[in-house]
């Protein structure tokens, strides 16, 4: 019989993660997780849990994986880079699953050897990249994916904060889904049965029917 209340590590900033905390608390507690937010200041190696949720925030120290300072990078947290590459290490040891939500989709996308695009605006786009707190953005789901098994749709509308993206995909990643010029929106691991990351802000879209689900099976994993 799994965990009645498995135990979520949600992993953030010790300065302006609270909102995405408290939405994804609320969340995970609807279906049926109990959580603990940890960042830098706080956290400890000594930790136990059932699930890792790493919420977005501010750029990766680009030198993580190889990349060179861009003018667009104003502020990098080092401390929660450490923190949240150590957690990914134990949860990985520990078969444990993991979310990741925007940053924390590049994340575990660098704690698997991938990279990142450090600045979409950079690139020739068909599309005009839009920033945006409201479901506004059509994201398109890859038919045989465990995302597209969550959803049972091809097609979702999202939110989009980033101006950073998944380039290179680490090893046993593939690509869930995408956007109308191709660019990375979700991640998932070929093989392990929940490591998943979605470069949108599920927390902020508690409304929406995908995001209910998407939760639903984060919380059925730690249950196991």
């Amino acid at each position: 019989m799994g965990k009645q209340k498995p135990l979520v590590v949600v992993s953030g900033s010790s300065k302006g993660s609270r909102s995405a905390w408290q939405a994804s608390r609320i969340l995970l507690g609807i279906h049926g997780a109990q959580s603990r937010f940890v960042h830098p200041n706080n956290w400890s190696e000594e930790i136990s849990m059932d699930g890792l949720l790493l919420l977005g925030g501010v750029d990766i120290d680009p030198a993580l994986y190889g990349g060179k300072p861009h003018p667009s990078i104003m502020r990098i947290e080092p401390e929660r880079d450490h923190m949240e590459l150590q957690l990914l290490q134990y949860a990985k040891r520990e078969n444990l699953p993991v979310m990741g939500i925007c940053r924390g989709m590049q994340m575990i996308n660098l704690s698997y050897g991938g990279t990142l695009l450090p600045h979409i605006g950079d690139l020739e786009l068909d599309f005009v990249h839009h920033k945006t707190l409201f479901p506004m953005k059509r994201v398109n789901v890859i038919d045989g994916t465990r995302l597209h098994a969550i959803f049972d749709s091809h097609r979702v509308k999202v939110n989009a904060l980033h101006h950073q993206t998944v380039e290179r995909l680490g090893v046993g990643l593939r690509k869930a889904a995408h956007d109308r010029n191709g660019i990375i929106q979700a991640i998932e691991h070929n093989e392990v049965p929940f490591v998943m990351g979605v470069q949108w802000h599920p927390e902020f879209m508690p409304y929406m029917w995908h995001t209910q689900r998407l939760f639903d099976a984060f919380v059925r994993a730690a249950r196991v």
